[in-house]
């Protein structure tokens, strides 16, 4: 909804009714003394309580700039202050293991008062319909995954800048047929079109196409592939204390059960794998990824298929999915909305990329929090945003975070439209944030987002496209963009409890 201003003084008038003798003035002397010891205890109690106050809900005011920008208040229910910190073997310049990486956590926390950083641990796939995952460096055809020590020194060097570390399992795919694009989106694609007891041609890495497997034996081998890739990172974050733990990403298309892989339709898909407990209801695809949670937090497991025993991580912390926004095909709900088992996870984690304007037009910070709400003549088709967020979190309990949100620093960075031409535009990155967290900040099923992203470079400015990327942050604070500075300023310490 948009943001309307409430009475000055709400409540009856103070003034006396008609036909009513405004009260004596003996009266009101009288009244005054005896109120001075009540006004002392609630001075001293407010010396007690404000900074605490203040602390939680910061009294913040700020001018959006662009075509109808508008006052707005910082409300307290932020948690988590966070940002994504991505680095691949693929990548020059930088990296978890150079002086840059602490230099940047340090200035995120200190200047920006971010809590909490998310350390992407990407896997690679060269053929999207593959069971094959390599989530190791030395593995052949790996090009993105770092050698577990860098995740280890990114791990410390958060600690040391105070922020919370978070490791994140990523995959990309570089299948020739997806041309150049390696979203997780279409990793397992058309699997979930047919029962298990179909066969299908794999393609291989180069091209030649191998005899058909059945789709179940598919799934399940990527299942126990990606189960041992997780469980292996769910126990360095247990070594190392990690209180989260995201276990995928955006893998829309392996993540929730369709008409085809139903028990009903597809009832010899399930593996009732001994020692877990698949609810009755749930189809294959909601039993696999409870096998792979059950992996990650149990001492020991069993494989899909032959039900191999083996160990377990044990993990103790809270455990995140990192949901898509969008369709996968244009025409069913985004996998947000379809995973049925987010109560099966501590928290409902969306890649908030949602388009809220049809156009590039530069809009100001009411027209985009009126977008989020499916309001307004330019919005992007989305409906309301926010309740159908709040829908999911009412459904399954579970509080919201924003696993990623970026908007590049040009014109329409919020916009369902193509950017054709990358005209920087700060103003619009500015608008684009801030309506975000009015949006959001007082809603008490959201748990606050990751801003995208921050790279382990130094001097940032030489971060690739750094003038019309997502990135907020400058080498200073004088140096950063618009919407940075704004961020310095709304964002207030806010650590995270920790056991670490």
């Amino acid at each position: 909804m948009p943001l309307s201003p409430a009475p000055m003084l709400p409540g009856t008038s103070p003034l006396p009714g008609p036909g009513q003798r405004p009260p004596a003035r003996s009266a009101l002397r009288v009244a005054a003394l005896a109120a001075i010891p009540v006004l002392l205890v609630l001075l001293v109690a407010g010396q007690l309580l404000l900074p605490r106050m203040l602390f939680l809900a910061p009294g913040f005011e700020a001018r959006a700039g662009g075509g109808d920008g508008g006052t707005i208040q910082a409300g307290g229910g932020v948690y988590f202050q966070g940002f994504v910190y991505p680095w691949l073997r693929s990548q020059d310049g930088g990296g978890y293991n150079t002086p840059a990486s602490l230099q940047n956590m340090q200035s995120e926390a200190n200047v920006f008062h971010m809590n909490a950083v998310i350390i992407p641990v990407v896997a690679d796939m060269p053929v999207r319909a593959s069971s094959s995952i390599l989530w190791h460096s030395t593995d052949s055809g790996n090009i993105d995954t770092l050698p577990e020590q860098d995740y280890v020194d990114a791990i410390t060097a958060a600690r040391k800048a105070g922020l919370i570390p978070i490791l994140e399992l990523q995959i990309r795919q570089y299948d020739r047929l997806s041309n150049g694009n390696t979203s997780p989106e279409l990793v397992g694609n058309g699997w979930g079109q047919v029962a298990s007891n179909i066969p299908v041609g794999v393609e291989n890495p180069d091209g030649s196409v191998g005899a058909p497997v059945a789709v179940g034996q598919l799934e399940r081998g990527w299942f126990n592939n990606y189960t041992d890739f997780a469980v292996h990172y769910a126990q360095i974050s247990q070594r190392y204390h990690l209180p989260y733990f995201i276990i995928g990403d955006d893998l829309s298309q392996l993540t929730y059960d369709t008409s085809q892989t139903s028990r009903q339709a597809d009832p010899h898909g399930v593996d009732n794998v001994p020692g877990e407990n698949c609810p009755s209801s749930a189809g294959r695809r909601e039993c696999e990824w409870l096998h792979v949670i059950h992996a990650i937090t149990s001492p020991g497991y069993a494989t899909l298929g032959s039900h191999t025993p083996q160990v377990g991580a044990a993990y103790k912390g809270k455990l995140i999915y990192a949901a898509g926004w969008g369709s996968v095909d244009g025409s069913t709900p985004p996998e947000f909305e379809q995973i049925q088992w987010w109560s099966a996870v501590s928290y409902i984690g969306v890649d908030a990329g949602f388009p809220l304007t049809k156009d590039l037009a530069i809009a100001g910070v009411n027209t985009l929090t009126q977008a989020w709400h499916g309001l307004g003549k330019e919005t992007a088709g989305q409906g309301d945003i926010v309740s159908r967020l709040a829908a999911v979190s009412a459904k399954f309990g579970r509080q919201v975070i924003f696993t990623s949100a970026g908007y590049p620093s040009v014109l329409g960075s919020a916009s369902a439209a193509p950017i054709t031409n990358a005209q920087r535009d700060d103003d619009m990155q500015m608008n684009a944030m801030q309506s975000l967290l009015v949006t959001f900040s007082s809603q008490s099923w959201w748990a606050g987002v990751f801003w995208y992203a921050d790279y382990p470079i130094a001097p940032r400015e030489s971060q690739p496209h750094w003038d019309v990327s997502t990135s907020w942050a400058g080498n200073s604070l004088a140096s950063s963009k618009m919407a940075g500075q704004w961020l310095a300023g709304f964002y207030k310490p806010f650590p995270l409890p920790c056991s670490c």
